[in-house]
């Protein structure tokens, strides 16, 4: 039972309906000029709708050149100050309140995101994700930004926002000061305690002088930046009483910058431990008498309830999950704990797009940043939609066209749904992702959509069946390349390793192929086996990851003492051998009593042409066209269900 979760609280003079908070996410869904777009207000909405207590905005910026990224919002004009008022009139439909967040990025920017324009930095530091070099920042400068925020303040309140949210966390100007890591200056803003905070003192009365005293103002601290000379806990506790005494109405706990490990980056990615600033913001409560929220790796609504409970925190702040599933609060408070969309913790959708640029989305949730495309209303014209394959790619297609009003029926070979999805979650640190197929498939049970198990559908099934449409979702199957010896008896392919169905007895094994599969079942088999080498031609491994998850299983597999062999080509594997040529072309062998074969994927798809014989609307997704990433594949089951 959950007794703190949906309880109202107060932040200041504002009444929260609940605990939960949707803290500041970038999402690049505005226009490069900072003005608010239909896209972003419905992004908004639908948490509004969903039921969080508090939405936090994403940073928004005080002037045209403090930008980290390209298409994030900002008031630092009166023309922006309209586009906001759409935006807090469509949260305040419902019971939800909505906070902006304002920020200077500093030093975590680059000229072609910010205006052309050098960064600014307390000291000229260069910061190692966003590399380029920032000059130090003039005390001129230094006072024009603070009135930037005071003046932007003033729009947040007219735009009929909530509150504000200063950023002081997380590596961006203001922290950047408060940080000696960031801040080596010797005038009157850097040094000792009293000159790195001078900034922040300075914005926040510049904020009270703009909006009032009875306007709520908190602010967000990064508990530990995990940098050597870095801000620790024991400097966090400073702060916060000294921000507590200025009156500041909530304190946001959260941790790191971009330099900080991947293990404890502000987006924490799946490798990290759950609720783990929790301690920290008990910590924080017991010295400061207004209300505290936490974040990070917190995904279970009874997760939340439990921390609150327990006294650690006031809010719970959920920024993921509220990504991967709007509706969270709505259906942690039905009880319909199996319907929630969790989220993984996999960054390929939150946090590569905004790598590349373009805007952030979700991969459990293909919805996110495209909600104003369509409002998933009923079809007037409902079709028989059968679809072939029960992975990610086909179990979304389902679901989409079944909620819009189609007649669905899926079909799976296997005896288990998800596809390769599901042996993905073996590898350790990525159980969450069976939370994805796992609530799909409590959705096509509530949906009523028949999921046929076991059963091979061939050319005349389809005859048979007359459908109106067929998604094809076949998926991948295992790269075998022609290669002397791996028809072998100790020849093992990475999937059936994986999913218990073929042993690896102890003794020497050789992993054939450097990808994310390889890279992760080499892992997965340390907790049994001792002499493991890692075989790949390319010239470095995981090359299909994403940057930070690979950083960070890169760290795992020196780690373990996994042997890894790059630029080197598998010849031959005989029945104690694997042989394989360097890139000389010099020809070496190895022990090897199993070989696993990770040679990756190709598309299988052998029903498109016979589908196309008795349906006029045939399409096919996912790894059945190309062998790829989940990200792609629900995208593409997602978007095939909406074109029926």
């Amino acid at each position: 039972m959950m007794t703190e979760l949906f309880t109202p609280a107060k932040i200041g003079n504002c009444e929260i309906p609940n605990r939960l908070i949707v803290p500041a996410m970038v999402m690049n869904l505005c226009t490069e000029d900072g003005m608010i777009t239909e896209r972003y207000i419905k992004y908004i909405e639908e948490k509004a709708k969903g039921g969080w207590g508090m939405i936090i905005t994403e940073d928004y910026a005080v002037n045209v050149n403090a930008k980290g990224y390209k298409f994030i919002p900002g008031l630092y004009n009166d023309e922006q100050i309209e586009g906001n008022k759409k935006l807090t009139e469509a949260v305040h439909k419902y019971e939800s309140k909505i906070f902006c967040q304002m920020y200077h990025p500093g030093r975590q920017s680059k000229h072609d995101v910010n205006g052309n324009v050098q960064p600014v930095a307390p000291s000229a530091i260069k910061d190692p994700f966003c590399m380029d070099l920032p000059r130090e920042i003039t005390v001129e400068e230094i006072h024009q930004i603070v009135k930037d925020f005071g003046s932007t303040a003033k729009r947040v309140k007219e735009a009929g926002f909530d509150g504000i949210e200063i950023h002081a966390a997380h590596g961006y100007l203001i922290s950047e000061f408060l940080s000696p890591f960031t801040n080596k200056r010797v005038d009157e803003y850097g040094g000792c305690f009293e000159n790195r905070t001078r900034i922040l003192d300075e914005i926040y009365a510049c904020i009270r002088e703009n909006v009032g005293k009875d306007f709520p103002v908190q602010v967000r601290v990064s508990a530990n930046e995990y940098l050597l000379g870095g801000r620790t806990e024991a400097d966090t506790f400073e702060l916060v009483r000294h921000l507590d005494e200025l009156g500041v109405d909530a304190i946001h706990v959260s941790n790191g910058m971009y330099a900080s490990p991947v293990i404890r980056q502000i987006i924490a990615p799946m490798y990290t431990e759950h609720a783990f600033n929790m301690n920290t913001a008990e910590m924080v409560r017991k010295l400061v008498s207004c209300p505290v929220i936490v974040t990070n790796r917190i995904n279970s609504p009874k997760m939340a309830d439990t921390i609150l409970k327990m006294g650690k925190a006031d809010f719970i702040g959920m920024g993921r999950g509220s990504l991967a599933d709007p509706y969270l609060p709505a259906k942690a408070k039905a009880g319909q704990f199996e319907n929630i969309r969790y989220c993984i913790g996999c960054l390929q959708g939150c946090e590569a797009g905004l790598l590349a640029g373009t805007c952030a989305t979700c991969l459990v949730n293909p919805r996110v940043g495209r909600e104003y495309e369509n409002a998933m209303e009923k079809t007037g014209n409902p079709k028989k939609v059968m679809i072939i394959g029960g992975g990610p790619a086909g179990l979304i297609a389902a679901e989409t066209a079944a909620k819009i009003g189609h007649n669905v029926t899926v079909y799976e070979a296997g005896s288990w749904l998800g596809g390769q999805f599901r042996s993905a979650a073996f590898p350790p640190g990525k159980g969450e992702l069976s939370t994805f197929v796992s609530s799909l498939r409590k959705s096509l049970i509530d949906l009523k959509v028949p999921v046929n198990m076991g059963v091979e559908v061939t050319e005349e099934m389809i005859r048979d069946e007359k459908p109106d449409a067929v998604i094809v979702a076949t998926g991948a199957k295992p790269l075998t390349p022609p290669i002397k010896g791996m028809d072998g008896s100790n020849v093992v392919n990475a999937e059936d390793v994986l999913l218990g169905k073929k042993d690896v007895k102890p003794g020497p094994v050789v992993v054939c192929g450097g990808g994310e599969v390889g890279g992760e079942t080499a892992h997965f088999l340390t907790q049994s086996c001792q002499d493991i080498t890692l075989i790949e031609m390319r010239d470095d491994i995981l090359v299909d990851m994403f940057p930070l998850m690979k950083m960070q299983l890169m760290e795992y597999i020196r780690d373990a003492g996994i042997k890894v062999l790059t630029g080197a080509k598998v010849a031959e594997i005989t029945e104690d051998s694997v042989s394989y040529t360097d890139s000389k072309g010099t020809l070496h062998s190895i022990p090897a009593l199993t070989v696993v074969s990770a040679f990756g994927y190709k598309a299988y798809n052998p029903l498109e042409e016979a589908a196309k014989k008795y349906c006029d609307n045939v399409k096919v997704v996912g790894c059945a066209v190309k062998a790829g990433n989940a990200l792609v594949a629900v995208r593409e089951g997602y978007e095939a269900a909406l074109a029926l």
